[in-house]
């Protein structure tokens, strides 16, 4: 009996450390897979090379895809990221970061391009186009990350221009998107004529707000 006893005992006490060591090649098995399916969720999110590589011709209209692609590749290698574009011109990429771009389109016209946090999973791209001549004038959009086009309003409402007493010749806004934040500056600009005097020099005036992105939208300070 105190054979078949003690035969029991290890046997329970061999039972017990196979089951332990079972549970323990168990976690460690899991381990490496979590880590792997984190790599991938995180390699998942979008970066702004990939929303210009994929980005419409329609969009860029002077460039190819392929002039894109390049300039893409010759930025990332440390290199000047210039193409000749479709009307004999030059573009240049001439800054680019995980969620920024910054185009000298052509001579007189630049575009910036901007990944904004939507949710803990997805972002908009908010491109704005500005124009360098008489003065600086901007337009800006919203895209998904597919570039299908998001409605204006949803992240943003321009402040009006205050009201001027003098006639308004021209009026201007210059709108210019952080590489380091996910602010945006708006200069908006009032060029009046002097007061009973139209053929006198215009009197530009300029109002400058500032935005930093919140809950998704664009809001004032």
């Amino acid at each position: 009996m105190d054979m078949e006893r003690m035969f029991k005992r290890r046997y329970m006490d061999v039972k017990g450390r196979s089951l332990t060591t079972l549970m323990v090649l168990f976690f460690i098995l899991q381990f490496p897979v979590f880590t792997f399916q984190s790599s991938i969720s995180l390699s998942a999110q979008v970066r702004m090379r990939d929303c210009i590589v994929r980005m419409p011709d329609s969009l860029m209209t002077l460039l190819t895809s392929v002039n894109r692609a390049d300039c893409v590749d010759f930025r990332e290698a440390g290199m000047e990221a210039k193409v000749t574009n479709r009307l004999g011109g030059t573009t240049e990429l001439t800054q680019l970061t995980a969620d920024y771009a910054l185009w000298q389109y052509t001579s007189a016209s630049q575009v910036e391009m901007k990944l904004l946090p939507l949710t803990d999973s997805t972002s908009v791209i908010c491109l704005v186009r500005t124009v360098q001549l008489p003065a600086p004038d901007s337009r800006i959009a919203f895209y998904d990350e597919a570039w299908a086009p998001l409605p204006l309003s949803r992240f943003i409402q321009l402040a009006s221009p205050e009201q001027h007493a003098e006639p308004v010749a021209n009026h201007f806004l210059r709108l210019t998107l952080s590489p380091l934040n996910s602010s945006l500056q708006a200069d908006y600009t009032v060029e009046t004529y002097e007061p009973k005097d139209e053929d006198a020099e215009l009197i530009p005036s300029t109002t400058v707000t500032y935005y930093d992105w919140a809950e998704g939208r664009f809001v004032p300070r």
